[in-house]
């Protein structure tokens, strides 16, 4: 699924060399998971979140719909259920949340507040984890929370109730947000959102989670050129390299 870009780098101060082939690295586009807290036909909200999908891909992010029904319908959540044994569904919930650098989450508002499916399916998400582990599915993921509604305020009351039960898992949750108002007629054909300012608004925060989670996605291989850099040998006083013959050396 995920494309790579090798990328040949070249570190200042260098003496006008590229690395050698350990010094190259394959920096891969990000993961983003696209999240509904609203799963019935013909649904506003998971028309909204896969209209961010597209802004992320054209960005050239690689993105997963994770539905919270079909392989993924749970119960509510109970200890009891849970001591029986951990339900299949929470499992592969769990997995493919994890599988993402980043997540778009978009959700209606219920009286003001995030959905009961998506509280539940959160609640299950964050259990399970190994001995000594809290929240792992959650924690240094990145997480752009948007909404629609049909109404003028498009469930802008329950964006703060996402991003709580988020942060309080350790998702990094980006300050904005965007919630689009008239959501029965807010989209194009082609399910893009009309022009506007929403889609400015959108696009906007979607190019955010998509440069965040692309740095997350290559951490490590960013650790790694650091290293390489740090650890090469470089310019020294009138040219010289450290190591090299003293006749090359204007000093010596």
């Amino acid at each position: 699924i995920v494309r790579q870009k090798p990328i040949t780098f070249m570190a200042q101060g260098l003496v006008s060399r590229k690395f050698s082939a350990s010094h190259l690295f394959s920096l891969r586009e990000p993961v983003i998971g696209l999240i509904s807290g609203s799963v019935r036909q013909g649904s506003i909200n998971e028309k909204l979140v896969l209209a961010a999908g597209k802004v992320a891909e054209r960005r050239g992010a690689v993105t997963k719909l994770i539905k919270l029904d079909g392989d993924h319908t749970l119960p509510i959540y109970s200890q009891d259920i849970e001591a029986a044994g951990f339900p299949e569904a929470a499992k592969k919930l769990k997995a493919e949340m994890a599988s993402c650098d980043g997540w778009i989450v978009a959700g209606p508002e219920y009286n003001g507040f995030a959905t009961p499916l998506f509280v539940n399916s959160v609640a299950w998400a964050s259990r399970g984890d190994p001995q000594g582990e809290m929240y792992s599915t959650f924690k240094l993921k990145t997480a752009a929370v948007i909404s629609t509604s049909p109404g003028g305020l498009g469930g802008m009351r329950a964006l703060g109730s996402y991003k709580e039960l988020l942060q309080n898992l350790g998702v990094n949750c980006l300050p904005m947000s965007v919630a689009v108002g008239g959501g029965f007629k807010a989209f194009a054909e082609d399910g893009s959102l009309v022009p506007g300012q929403p889609a400015t608004m959108l696009e906007t925060l979607i190019n955010q989670l998509y440069e965040i989670s692309r740095d997350d996605a290559n951490r490590s291989a960013t650790c790694g050129l650091i290293q390489s850099v740090i650890k090469a040998q470089t310019v020294g006083e009138y040219g010289s390299i450290p190591g090299q013959a003293a006749e090359h050396n204007p000093k010596a």
